[in-house]
Protein backbone atom coordinates (compact mmCIF):
# COMPACT_ATOMS: atom_id res chain seq x y z
CA UNK A 1 0.00 0.00 0.00
CA UNK A 2 1.59 3.28 -1.10
CA UNK A 3 -0.40 5.74 1.05
CA UNK A 4 -1.43 5.35 4.69
CA UNK A 5 -3.41 8.05 6.48
CA UNK A 6 -2.19 8.70 10.04
CA UNK A 7 -3.92 11.96 10.96
CA UNK A 8 -7.12 13.71 9.89
CA UNK A 9 -8.25 16.88 11.58
CA UNK A 10 -10.25 19.84 10.38
CA UNK A 11 -7.40 21.56 8.55
CA UNK A 12 -4.66 18.94 8.76
CA UNK A 13 -4.18 15.77 6.73
CA UNK A 14 -1.14 13.64 7.46
CA UNK A 15 -0.19 10.49 5.60
CA UNK A 16 2.85 8.33 4.92
CA UNK A 17 3.78 7.36 1.36
CA UNK A 18 6.48 5.50 -0.54
CA UNK A 19 8.34 7.45 -3.22
CA UNK A 20 11.51 6.22 -4.96
CA UNK A 21 12.26 3.74 -2.15
CA UNK A 22 11.85 6.49 0.44
CA UNK A 23 9.19 6.36 3.16
CA UNK A 24 7.92 9.91 3.54
CA UNK A 25 5.67 11.55 6.14
CA UNK A 26 3.48 14.08 4.29
CA UNK A 27 1.66 16.85 6.15
CA UNK A 28 -0.95 19.04 4.46
CA UNK A 29 -1.99 22.01 6.60
CA UNK A 30 -3.96 24.91 5.17
CA UNK A 31 -3.10 23.78 1.61
CA UNK A 32 0.62 23.82 2.45
CA UNK A 33 2.48 20.52 2.07
CA UNK A 34 5.64 19.49 3.91
CA UNK A 35 7.64 16.26 3.72
CA UNK A 36 9.83 14.33 6.18
CA UNK A 37 11.87 11.31 5.09
CA UNK A 38 11.42 8.52 7.65
CA UNK A 39 13.46 5.85 5.82
CA UNK A 40 15.62 6.26 2.69
CA UNK A 41 16.11 2.55 1.93
CA UNK A 42 12.76 0.76 1.63
CA UNK A 43 13.10 -2.27 -0.65
CA UNK A 44 9.42 -3.21 -1.05
CA UNK A 45 6.59 -1.62 0.97
CA UNK A 46 5.71 -0.81 4.57
CA UNK A 47 2.94 -0.52 7.14
CA UNK A 48 2.39 1.39 10.36
CA UNK A 49 -0.02 1.93 13.22
CA UNK A 50 -0.35 3.79 16.54
CA UNK A 51 0.53 2.16 19.85
CA UNK A 52 -1.19 2.75 23.21
CA UNK A 53 1.02 5.78 23.91
CA UNK A 54 0.00 7.41 20.62
CA UNK A 55 3.35 6.85 18.89
CA UNK A 56 3.67 5.76 15.29
CA UNK A 57 5.18 2.28 14.87
CA UNK A 58 6.45 1.46 11.37
CA UNK A 59 7.69 -1.78 9.80
CA UNK A 60 9.52 -2.24 6.48
CA UNK A 61 12.18 -4.28 4.65
CA UNK A 62 15.31 -2.37 3.68
CA UNK A 63 17.85 -2.73 0.88
CA UNK A 64 20.32 -4.48 3.21
CA UNK A 65 17.96 -7.41 3.77
CA UNK A 66 16.87 -6.27 7.25
CA UNK A 67 13.38 -6.25 8.75
CA UNK A 68 13.29 -2.77 10.32
CA UNK A 69 11.03 -1.51 13.10
CA UNK A 70 10.73 2.27 13.63
CA UNK A 71 9.12 3.88 16.70
CA UNK A 72 8.29 7.55 16.93
CA UNK A 73 10.09 9.25 19.81
CA UNK A 74 9.93 12.73 21.32
CA UNK A 75 12.90 13.69 19.20
CA UNK A 76 13.29 11.77 15.98
CA UNK A 77 12.76 8.04 15.54
CA UNK A 78 14.08 4.90 17.23
CA UNK A 79 15.29 2.27 14.77
CA UNK A 80 15.72 -1.46 15.41
CA UNK A 81 16.58 -4.34 13.06
CA UNK A 82 14.34 -7.26 14.04
CA UNK A 83 15.96 -9.78 11.70
CA UNK A 84 18.54 -9.93 8.91
CA UNK A 85 18.02 -12.16 5.89
CA UNK A 86 21.47 -13.14 4.60
CA UNK A 87 20.14 -14.69 1.40
CA UNK A 88 20.10 -11.83 -1.11
CA UNK A 89 17.39 -13.62 -3.11
CA UNK A 90 14.93 -13.23 -0.22
CA UNK A 91 12.18 -10.62 -0.64
CA UNK A 92 9.68 -9.39 1.98
CA UNK A 93 6.57 -7.37 1.11
CA UNK A 94 2.81 -6.95 1.72
CA UNK A 95 3.25 -5.72 5.30
CA UNK A 96 0.47 -5.32 7.85
CA UNK A 97 1.18 -3.96 11.34
CA UNK A 98 -1.46 -4.10 14.12
CA UNK A 99 -1.23 -3.25 17.84
CA UNK A 100 -3.72 -3.89 20.63
CA UNK A 101 -2.89 -3.37 24.33
CA UNK A 102 0.89 -3.63 23.76
CA UNK A 103 0.44 -6.85 21.77
CA UNK A 104 1.99 -6.38 18.33
CA UNK A 105 1.11 -8.37 15.19
CA UNK A 106 3.13 -8.30 11.98
CA UNK A 107 1.97 -9.85 8.71
CA UNK A 108 4.14 -10.06 5.60
CA UNK A 109 4.92 -12.30 2.66
CA UNK A 110 8.27 -13.95 1.99
CA UNK A 111 9.41 -15.02 -1.45
CA UNK A 112 12.65 -16.03 -3.12
CA UNK A 113 14.04 -15.02 -6.50
CA UNK A 114 14.78 -18.68 -7.22
CA UNK A 115 11.05 -19.47 -6.91
CA UNK A 116 9.20 -16.19 -7.57
CA UNK A 117 5.83 -17.83 -8.29
CA UNK A 118 5.36 -18.94 -4.68
CA UNK A 119 5.04 -16.73 -1.59
CA UNK A 120 4.63 -17.59 2.08
CA UNK A 121 2.20 -15.57 4.22
CA UNK A 122 3.69 -15.14 7.71
CA UNK A 123 2.28 -13.91 11.03
CA UNK A 124 4.61 -12.75 13.83
CA UNK A 125 3.36 -11.74 17.31
CA UNK A 126 5.12 -9.82 20.08
CA UNK A 127 3.78 -10.23 23.62
CA UNK A 128 6.86 -10.11 25.87
CA UNK A 129 8.45 -12.53 23.38
CA UNK A 130 8.22 -13.31 19.69
CA UNK A 131 6.12 -16.13 18.29
CA UNK A 132 5.13 -16.81 14.71
CA UNK A 133 3.47 -19.06 12.15
CA UNK A 134 3.53 -19.58 8.40
CA UNK A 135 -0.16 -19.22 7.61
CA UNK A 136 -0.15 -20.31 3.98
CA UNK A 137 2.09 -21.08 1.02
CA UNK A 138 0.48 -19.45 -1.99
CA UNK A 139 1.32 -20.15 -5.62
CA UNK A 140 1.27 -17.33 -8.17
CA UNK A 141 -1.09 -14.77 -6.59
CA UNK A 142 -2.84 -12.75 -9.29
CA UNK A 143 -2.03 -9.41 -7.66
CA UNK A 144 -0.95 -7.71 -4.44
CA UNK A 145 -2.30 -7.13 -1.91
CA UNK A 146 -4.02 -10.51 -1.97
CA UNK A 147 -5.04 -10.61 1.69
CA UNK A 148 -6.64 -8.40 4.34
CA UNK A 149 -6.60 -8.61 8.13
CA UNK A 150 -8.77 -6.93 10.78
CA UNK A 151 -8.11 -6.58 14.54
CA UNK A 152 -11.39 -6.48 16.47
CA UNK A 153 -12.13 -4.78 19.79
CA UNK A 154 -11.29 -7.91 21.78
CA UNK A 155 -7.86 -8.32 20.20
CA UNK A 156 -8.85 -11.20 17.90
CA UNK A 157 -7.58 -11.28 14.32
CA UNK A 158 -9.66 -11.98 11.23
CA UNK A 159 -7.91 -12.82 7.98
CA UNK A 160 -8.96 -13.46 4.40
CA UNK A 161 -6.59 -14.31 1.56
CA UNK A 162 -6.68 -15.61 -1.99
CA UNK A 163 -4.85 -18.68 -3.25
CA UNK A 164 -4.55 -20.35 -6.63
CA UNK A 165 -5.05 -24.09 -7.07
CA UNK A 166 -5.79 -26.07 -10.25
CA UNK A 167 -6.26 -22.91 -12.38
CA UNK A 168 -8.87 -21.61 -9.92
CA UNK A 169 -8.74 -18.84 -7.34
CA UNK A 170 -9.95 -19.54 -3.80
CA UNK A 171 -10.84 -17.07 -1.05
CA UNK A 172 -10.21 -18.36 2.50
CA UNK A 173 -11.08 -17.00 5.95
CA UNK A 174 -9.54 -17.84 9.31
CA UNK A 175 -9.39 -16.18 12.72
CA UNK A 176 -6.87 -15.91 15.55
CA UNK A 177 -8.05 -16.16 19.14
CA UNK A 178 -6.28 -17.23 22.32
CA UNK A 179 -2.91 -17.53 20.56
CA UNK A 180 -4.21 -20.03 18.01
CA UNK A 181 -5.31 -19.89 14.37
CA UNK A 182 -8.50 -21.62 13.30
CA UNK A 183 -8.69 -23.98 10.30
CA UNK A 184 -9.24 -22.10 7.05
CA UNK A 185 -12.77 -21.80 5.64
CA UNK A 186 -13.46 -21.54 1.91
CA UNK A 187 -15.57 -18.41 1.33
CA UNK A 188 -15.66 -18.50 -2.47
CA UNK A 189 -14.04 -20.01 -5.55
CA UNK A 190 -13.88 -18.57 -9.05
CA UNK A 191 -11.65 -18.14 -12.06
CA UNK A 192 -10.07 -15.06 -10.44
CA UNK A 193 -10.58 -13.20 -7.15
CA UNK A 194 -9.26 -9.69 -6.48
CA UNK A 195 -9.21 -7.07 -3.70
CA UNK A 196 -10.38 -9.08 -0.67
CA UNK A 197 -11.39 -6.85 2.24
CA UNK A 198 -13.21 -7.35 5.55
CA UNK A 199 -14.31 -5.63 8.76
CA UNK A 200 -15.89 -6.75 12.04
CA UNK A 201 -18.72 -4.71 13.56
CA UNK A 202 -19.54 -4.21 17.24
CA UNK A 203 -21.91 -7.22 17.20
CA UNK A 204 -18.99 -9.45 16.10
CA UNK A 205 -20.41 -9.93 12.61
CA UNK A 206 -17.70 -10.37 9.96
CA UNK A 207 -18.37 -8.58 6.66
CA UNK A 208 -16.25 -9.53 3.63
CA UNK A 209 -16.31 -8.21 0.08
CA UNK A 210 -14.17 -8.89 -2.98
CA UNK A 211 -14.07 -8.70 -6.77
CA UNK A 212 -14.77 -12.01 -8.49
CA UNK A 213 -14.28 -12.80 -12.15
CA UNK A 214 -15.77 -15.77 -13.96
CA UNK A 215 -17.64 -14.71 -17.07
CA UNK A 216 -17.66 -11.05 -15.96
CA UNK A 217 -16.38 -9.17 -12.92
CA UNK A 218 -18.72 -8.90 -9.95
CA UNK A 219 -18.54 -7.29 -6.53
CA UNK A 220 -19.33 -10.05 -4.03
CA UNK A 221 -20.31 -9.88 -0.36
CA UNK A 222 -20.64 -12.45 2.40
CA UNK A 223 -21.46 -12.14 6.09
CA UNK A 224 -20.47 -14.30 9.05
CA UNK A 225 -22.71 -14.11 12.11
CA UNK A 226 -21.15 -14.76 15.54
CA UNK A 227 -23.46 -17.57 16.72
CA UNK A 228 -21.39 -19.66 19.13
CA UNK A 229 -18.54 -17.17 18.85
CA UNK A 230 -15.95 -17.40 17.49
CA UNK A 231 -17.16 -20.26 15.31
CA UNK A 232 -20.25 -18.57 13.87
CA UNK A 233 -21.80 -19.30 10.47
CA UNK A 234 -21.61 -17.81 6.98
CA UNK A 235 -24.62 -16.80 4.93
CA UNK A 236 -24.88 -17.10 1.14
CA UNK A 237 -22.74 -15.06 -1.25
CA UNK A 238 -24.48 -11.89 -2.52
CA UNK A 239 -23.69 -10.04 -5.75
CA UNK A 240 -23.61 -6.27 -5.12
CA UNK A 241 -22.53 -4.99 -8.54
CA UNK A 242 -21.08 -6.09 -11.83
CA UNK A 243 -18.85 -4.63 -14.53
CA UNK A 244 -15.77 -5.44 -16.60
CA UNK A 245 -13.26 -3.24 -14.78
CA UNK A 246 -13.53 -3.08 -10.99
CA UNK A 247 -10.70 -2.26 -8.58
CA UNK A 248 -9.95 -0.87 -5.11
CA UNK A 249 -12.97 -2.57 -3.61
CA UNK A 250 -13.33 -1.80 0.11
CA UNK A 251 -16.00 -2.36 2.74
CA UNK A 252 -16.55 -0.03 5.70
CA UNK A 253 -19.04 0.72 8.43
CA UNK A 254 -20.29 4.29 8.75
CA UNK A 255 -22.80 5.11 11.49
CA UNK A 256 -24.46 1.66 11.36
CA UNK A 257 -24.56 1.67 7.55
CA UNK A 258 -22.36 -0.72 5.60
CA UNK A 259 -20.66 0.86 2.59
CA UNK A 260 -19.05 -1.08 -0.23
CA UNK A 261 -17.09 1.40 -2.36
CA UNK A 262 -15.13 0.63 -5.52
CA UNK A 263 -13.66 2.14 -8.66
CA UNK A 264 -15.38 1.17 -11.90
CA UNK A 265 -13.56 2.32 -15.03
CA UNK A 266 -13.15 6.09 -14.46
CA UNK A 267 -15.75 6.59 -11.72
CA UNK A 268 -16.31 5.81 -8.05
CA UNK A 269 -19.37 3.79 -7.09
CA UNK A 270 -20.84 2.62 -3.83
CA UNK A 271 -23.67 0.47 -2.53
CA UNK A 272 -24.86 0.46 1.06
CA UNK A 273 -26.89 -1.56 3.53
CA UNK A 274 -28.74 -0.25 6.57
CA UNK A 275 -29.70 -3.67 7.97
CA UNK A 276 -26.31 -5.20 8.65
CA UNK A 277 -25.72 -6.65 5.19
CA UNK A 278 -29.03 -8.52 4.82
CA UNK A 279 -30.04 -6.31 1.86
CA UNK A 280 -28.23 -3.76 -0.27
CA UNK A 281 -29.31 -0.83 -2.41
CA UNK A 282 -28.49 -0.63 -6.09
CA UNK A 283 -25.01 0.77 -6.85
CA UNK A 284 -24.84 4.54 -7.28
CA UNK A 285 -22.17 6.82 -8.64
CA UNK A 286 -20.44 9.19 -6.23
CA UNK A 287 -20.15 12.82 -7.41
CA UNK A 288 -16.34 12.74 -7.47
CA UNK A 289 -13.94 12.17 -10.34
CA UNK A 290 -10.81 10.05 -10.00
CA UNK A 291 -8.75 13.22 -10.29
CA UNK A 292 -10.37 14.46 -7.07
CA UNK A 293 -9.93 11.22 -5.08
CA UNK A 294 -7.06 9.29 -3.53
CA UNK A 295 -7.23 5.78 -2.09
CA UNK A 296 -5.75 5.40 1.40
CA UNK A 297 -5.15 2.70 3.95
CA UNK A 298 -6.48 4.09 7.22
CA UNK A 299 -4.72 3.72 10.58
CA UNK A 300 -6.56 6.20 12.78
CA UNK A 301 -9.95 6.01 14.49
CA UNK A 302 -12.65 8.20 12.97
CA UNK A 303 -15.90 8.76 14.81
CA UNK A 304 -18.64 6.64 13.27
CA UNK A 305 -16.26 4.98 10.76
CA UNK A 306 -14.83 1.45 10.77
CA UNK A 307 -12.69 0.03 7.98
CA UNK A 308 -9.21 -0.62 6.62
CA UNK A 309 -9.40 1.54 3.49
CA UNK A 310 -10.96 4.84 2.53
CA UNK A 311 -11.37 7.31 -0.34
CA UNK A 312 -10.30 10.89 0.44
CA UNK A 313 -10.79 13.91 -1.81
CA UNK A 314 -8.01 16.35 -2.65
CA UNK A 315 -9.68 18.77 -0.22
CA UNK A 316 -9.16 16.29 2.60
CA UNK A 317 -12.80 15.20 2.73
CA UNK A 318 -13.59 11.57 3.58
CA UNK A 319 -15.79 10.60 0.67
CA UNK A 320 -18.51 8.51 2.43
CA UNK A 321 -18.83 11.09 5.22
CA UNK A 322 -18.95 13.99 2.78
CA UNK A 323 -21.41 12.28 0.48
CA UNK A 324 -23.72 11.18 3.30
CA UNK A 325 -24.61 14.76 4.09
CA UNK A 326 -25.60 15.37 0.46
CA UNK A 327 -27.73 12.31 0.00
CA UNK A 328 -30.93 11.14 1.60
CA UNK A 329 -30.68 7.45 2.35
CA UNK A 330 -33.33 5.34 0.59
CA UNK A 331 -36.15 3.84 2.58
CA UNK A 332 -35.48 0.31 3.73
CA UNK A 333 -38.22 -1.14 1.53
CA UNK A 334 -36.25 0.00 -1.54
CA UNK A 335 -33.28 -2.18 -0.56
CA UNK A 336 -32.47 -5.23 -2.63
CA UNK A 337 -29.50 -6.29 -4.66
CA UNK A 338 -30.66 -5.35 -8.17
CA UNK A 339 -33.54 -3.40 -9.70
CA UNK A 340 -35.27 -4.82 -12.78
CA UNK A 341 -33.35 -2.46 -15.06
CA UNK A 342 -30.07 -3.54 -13.56
CA UNK A 343 -31.07 -7.19 -13.87
CA UNK A 344 -31.84 -6.65 -17.56
CA UNK A 345 -28.51 -4.88 -18.07
CA UNK A 346 -26.82 -7.69 -16.21
CA UNK A 347 -28.51 -10.30 -18.41
CA UNK A 348 -27.62 -8.35 -21.57
CA UNK A 349 -24.01 -8.25 -20.47
CA UNK A 350 -24.11 -11.97 -19.73
CA UNK A 351 -25.64 -12.61 -23.17
CA UNK A 352 -22.81 -10.66 -24.81
CA UNK A 353 -20.26 -12.58 -22.80
CA UNK A 354 -21.93 -15.89 -23.63
CA UNK A 355 -22.07 -14.90 -27.31
CA UNK A 356 -18.34 -14.15 -27.19
CA UNK A 357 -17.78 -17.49 -25.49
CA UNK A 358 -19.90 -19.22 -28.16
CA UNK A 359 -17.87 -17.58 -30.92
CA UNK A 360 -14.72 -18.65 -29.15
CA UNK A 361 -16.18 -22.16 -28.81
CA UNK A 362 -16.96 -22.26 -32.57
CA UNK A 363 -13.40 -21.22 -33.37
CA UNK A 364 -12.08 -23.89 -31.00
CA UNK A 365 -14.38 -26.50 -32.58
CA UNK A 366 -13.12 -25.57 -36.07
CA UNK A 367 -9.58 -25.83 -34.80
CA UNK A 368 -10.44 -29.15 -33.16
CA UNK A 369 -11.94 -30.50 -36.40
CA UNK A 370 -8.85 -29.41 -38.30
CA UNK A 371 -6.65 -31.07 -35.72
CA UNK A 372 -8.79 -34.24 -35.88
CA UNK A 373 -8.37 -34.31 -39.70
CA UNK A 374 -4.64 -33.89 -39.30
CA UNK A 375 -4.60 -36.65 -36.71
CA UNK A 376 -6.62 -38.95 -39.03
CA UNK A 377 -4.13 -38.33 -41.87
CA UNK A 378 -1.24 -38.93 -39.53
CA UNK A 379 -2.90 -42.12 -38.26
CA UNK A 380 -3.27 -43.29 -41.88
CA UNK A 381 0.38 -42.52 -42.55
CA UNK A 382 1.26 -44.33 -39.35
CA UNK A 383 -0.72 -47.41 -40.49
CA UNK A 384 1.07 -47.37 -43.85
CA UNK A 385 4.41 -46.97 -42.13
CA UNK A 386 3.52 -49.82 -39.78
CA UNK A 387 2.73 -52.06 -42.81
CA UNK A 388 6.02 -51.10 -44.44
CA UNK A 389 7.75 -51.74 -41.17
CA UNK A 390 6.10 -55.18 -40.97
CA UNK A 391 7.26 -56.02 -44.49
CA UNK A 392 10.74 -54.79 -43.65
CA UNK A 393 10.71 -56.95 -40.54
CA UNK A 394 9.66 -59.98 -42.64
CA UNK A 395 12.46 -59.29 -45.12
CA UNK A 396 14.78 -58.84 -42.19
CA UNK A 397 13.74 -62.23 -40.80
CA UNK A 398 14.34 -63.91 -44.19
CA UNK A 399 17.72 -62.23 -44.51
CA UNK A 400 18.53 -63.20 -40.93
CA UNK A 401 17.59 -66.84 -41.77
CA UNK A 402 19.80 -66.77 -44.87
CA UNK A 403 22.53 -65.20 -42.81
CA UNK A 404 22.21 -68.04 -40.29
CA UNK A 405 22.48 -70.61 -43.13
CA UNK A 406 25.48 -68.82 -44.53
CA UNK A 407 27.02 -68.76 -41.10
CA UNK A 408 26.51 -72.52 -40.82
CA UNK A 409 28.09 -73.04 -44.24
CA UNK A 410 30.98 -70.74 -43.40
CA UNK A 411 31.53 -72.52 -40.11
CA UNK A 412 31.51 -75.90 -41.94
CA UNK A 413 33.94 -74.63 -44.55
CA UNK A 414 36.14 -73.21 -41.84
CA UNK A 415 36.17 -76.60 -40.10
CA UNK A 416 37.02 -78.35 -43.40
CA UNK A 417 39.69 -75.74 -43.99
CA UNK A 418 41.17 -76.47 -40.60
CA UNK A 419 41.15 -80.21 -41.37
CA UNK A 420 42.83 -79.58 -44.71
CA UNK A 421 45.40 -77.39 -43.03
CA UNK A 422 46.08 -80.19 -40.58
CA UNK A 423 46.34 -82.76 -43.39
CA UNK A 424 48.67 -80.45 -45.32
CA UNK A 425 50.80 -80.01 -42.26
CA UNK A 426 50.94 -83.81 -41.77
CA UNK A 427 51.89 -84.26 -45.40
CA UNK A 428 54.55 -81.62 -45.06
CA UNK A 429 55.96 -83.47 -42.05
CA UNK A 430 55.93 -86.74 -44.01
CA UNK A 431 57.72 -85.04 -46.91
CA UNK A 432 60.35 -83.74 -44.54
CA UNK A 433 60.85 -87.27 -43.18
CA UNK A 434 61.02 -88.77 -46.68
CA UNK A 435 63.48 -86.09 -47.78
CA UNK A 436 65.62 -86.94 -44.80
CA UNK A 437 65.52 -90.68 -45.65
CA UNK A 438 66.25 -89.92 -49.28
CA UNK A 439 69.24 -87.87 -48.35
CA UNK A 440 70.52 -90.65 -46.12
CA UNK A 441 70.02 -93.15 -48.90
CA UNK A 442 71.88 -91.02 -51.37
CA UNK A 443 74.79 -90.58 -48.94
CA UNK A 444 75.02 -94.38 -48.36
CA UNK A 445 75.19 -95.19 -52.09
CA UNK A 446 78.13 -92.85 -52.65
CA UNK A 447 80.09 -94.47 -49.82
CA UNK A 448 79.58 -97.94 -51.27
CA UNK A 449 80.89 -96.81 -54.69
CA UNK A 450 84.06 -95.44 -53.16
CA UNK A 451 84.54 -98.62 -51.13
CA UNK A 452 84.25 -100.73 -54.21
CA UNK A 453 87.22 -98.94 -55.78
CA UNK A 454 89.58 -100.08 -53.08
CA UNK A 455 88.17 -103.34 -51.88
CA UNK A 456 87.07 -106.04 -54.26
CA UNK A 457 84.31 -108.15 -53.21
CA UNK A 458 85.10 -111.79 -52.74
CA UNK A 459 83.47 -114.26 -54.94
Amino acid sequence: MDKIMVKKEEEILQYVSLENKKIILNTIEKNKKTKEILAPDCASDFDLCYDKEGRINLIYYNLEGELIFLIQAEKGWTKKALYTYKDKNTYLSNFNLLIKDKVLHIFFTLSNANNPREVVLIHQKWDKSWSGKNIASIKAPFFTPFYDVFLDNEGNLHLIYTASEKNKSQLYYLFYVKDSWSPKFLISESEKIFYPTLIVDNQKNVHASWVEEDIIQEIKYRKKTPGSWPKGSWNNVTTLAYSTDNKNCCISLLENNLWCSYVQKDSIFATLSSDGGNSWCKPFKLPFSLEEIEFFKIKIPINGFCGNYIFISKKGEIVPLEYKSRRQIEEKNTYFTFYIKEVQEYLNLLIKKLQALKEGKDILEEELNRKNTEIAMKNKNIAELQELLKQANDEKMKIALKADNYNIMVNSLMRENENLKKQIKDLQNQIIILNSKLENTQNTSTFQKIKSLFIKEED
